[in-house]
């Protein structure tokens, strides 16, 4: 009777997404996603001279984007269970843009920081909303897909990054460069979200009725069950939250400090720390790319466990080995190590029963708090100690992926609908 009651849980989904999905058009949206913010990102170094504002100033403005990120988060399982992912996901891409496109106006450390605040909303509701779908496509193909979109997002991060570099290069002024960016991303991605997947979003009449299935009569009520997720609070969404923090933090942590560790500490040319950013984010895309195909064989769990012990490996190396060499194969182990995590802990979370939306989102939540934590932590204790030593703090958390890998292993039963 309770294997009838699911497959009529699974048929109702089923005939309301209306096929598999389009892997392509996700890979879209997190490909325009990471191009977006690298090559914005990549000409920060013109916004500051168009402000004329200090190195601390600045770092106080881009804290605005990532508390953006975190303010808006909390929300966006809640639009998405509302809404849908597809709507959800195409206001965000709307308002992320809009705010890269605005840059160029600013005038002020205010509007920059303002700005930037509302682009971090846009980022964090739009992050979930493209995982929600993302989860799903990969549940009703019944393959490990998540890994390879967080890698189309690394590769259009790499994309990105050269597209601002060589922007910068040329002399195009931002105020040509970002609007067009972002008006060429709109479109494309806004075409992608067409292909989304239907997500069992309920109109107020169905909320009323009632699906007989077999011998079971299924009450059927969207707002109730949507309630009730968001009442329960179940302490395996803070665990993979830990784990997704600890990836975070070591993220964050090498995309702000790797290029001057390598440069000041281990003496690498000046040209290698200036594509650090970019070699850092085609590592990650790498290990997503391989990292798929490892857990369709292997599972989630000896992943997970390999990649923070490599990932902790490589930062001891790169911290403690006083040679370039050494270095460069320990932010390749770093940057390898860390990369199938994010993606394989919110498919782990859209799988916790009856929680599948809500738990993206809160999962997501506290990990994106990783990124606010980590350029102050080693800042911090970079004034009592050398980098590399200041660095080496990343290892024991990174440790914690190892540690509670269990965590995300693999679970059956009703996940996003």
């Amino acid at each position: 009777m309770i294997r009838n009651v699911a497959d009529c849980g699974e048929s109702i989904g089923m005939s309301k997404s209306g096929g598999v999905g389009s892997p392509l058009a996700i890979g879209t949206i997190f490909f325009g996603n990471g191009f977006a913010i690298a090559s914005t990102f990549s000409r920060m170094p013109g916004i500051r001279d168009q402000l004329g504002c200090s190195p601390d100033q600045l770092a106080f403005a881009l804290v605005c984007m990532g508390i953006g990120s975190v303010l808006g988060m909390p929300f966006a399982g809640r639009f998405v269970e509302r809404y849908s992912s597809r709507t959800i996901s195409l206001v965000a891409t709307v308002i992320l843009l809009s705010s890269y496109a605005a840059l160029p106006l600013s005038r002020s450390l205010f509007v920059l920081g303002a700005t930037l605040l509302i682009a971090g909303a846009g980022a964090g509701v739009g992050d979930v909303a493209m995982n929600v779908q993302g989860h799903l496509v990969e549940e009703r193909r019944g393959r490990v897909l998540m890994p390879y979109w967080h890698g189309s997002f690394s590769i259009g991060a790499v994309f990105g990054s050269f597209f601002g570099w060589l922007s910068a290069v040329t002399g195009l002024p931002l105020s040509w460069q970002l609007p067009t960016v972002s008006a060429i991303l709109l479109v494309v991605m806004g075409l992608a979200t067409t292909h989304y997947l239907r997500d069992g979003i309920l109109d107020s009449s169905s909320e009323k009725k009632a699906v007989v299935c077999g011998q079971q009569t299924l009450p059927v009520s969207g707002s109730t069950r949507r309630q009730e997720r968001r009442l329960r609070f179940e302490p395996i969404i803070i665990v993979l939250g830990i784990v997704i923090l600890a990836t975070a933090v070591g993220e964050g942590a090498a995309n702000d400090w790797l290029a001057l560790v390598l440069v000041d500490d281990r003496g690498a040319a000046p040209a290698v720390g200036a594509l650090t950013y970019g070699g850092f984010n085609l590592t990650m895309a790498i290990g997503r790319f391989t990292g798929g195909s490892a857990i369709q064989r292997f599972g989630r769990v000896p992943v997970l466990r390999s990649a923070g012990t490599l990932a902790c490996a490589g930062i001891t190396a790169l911290c403690l080995v006083n040679s370039t060499f050494i270095a460069l194969l320990g932010a390749f182990a770093w940057g390898l190590g860390l990369s199938v995590v994010f993606p394989a802990v919110i498919s782990a979370a859209g799988e916790i029963p009856g929680r599948g939306v809500a738990a993206i989102a809160q999962v997501a939540t506290i990990g994106y708090a990783g990124f606010l934590i980590g350029a102050p932590l080693i800042g911090l204790l970079a004034h009592w100690m050398p980098l590399d030593r200041a660095l080496l703090a990343i290892a024991p958390i990174a440790l914690l992926i190892t540690l509670l890998a269990s965590a995300a292993k693999e679970r059956s039963g009703e996940s996003v609908r």
